[in-house]
């Protein structure tokens, strides 16, 4: 189902035509399936913490996805933009690496995730 709600508001071109996102600038692995990311923002970062059980465990996250169920393979994470596992055989961004566009990774964070730290520019401007 949480695919799902990401796929119906991907397709919806309306909402992302004037939409910039700016980009995961890093990604820790803590511990099982959960991941600690930080997003840049405007003079800031927002950083959140987002158990991918549910998306990968419980869901059907879809084929490309599937190898993620293994914990050793769901270690090898990096942010550069994007949410990037790498290949595990060759430790590179290729052909066999998996990755998550910011914006999804966004939704998810701002969903289910955990919010550890919040643009205070944000903050101030509200």
């Amino acid at each position: 189902m949480k695919w799902q709600e990401w796929t119906l508001l991907a397709n919806n071109a309306a909402l992302w035509q004037q939409h910039e996102e700016k980009g995961l600038l890093k990604a820790e692995y803590l511990h099982d399936y959960v991941l600690r990311l930080w997003f840049e923002e405007h003079l800031d970062v927002s950083i959140y913490e987002l158990d991918f059980s549910p998306l990968l465990l419980e869901d059907d996250p879809g084929k490309a996805l599937l190898p993620l169920r293994d914990p050793a393979r769901f270690q090898l994470v990096k942010g550069d933009y994007a949410l990037i596992w790498l290949d595990p055989e060759t430790g590179e961004y290729d052909e066999r690496a998996i990755d998550l566009a910011p914006e999804c990774l966004r939704f998810f964070c701002e969903r289910y995730g955990k919010q550890v730290k919040t643009n205070t520019f944000q903050k101030a401007a509200a």
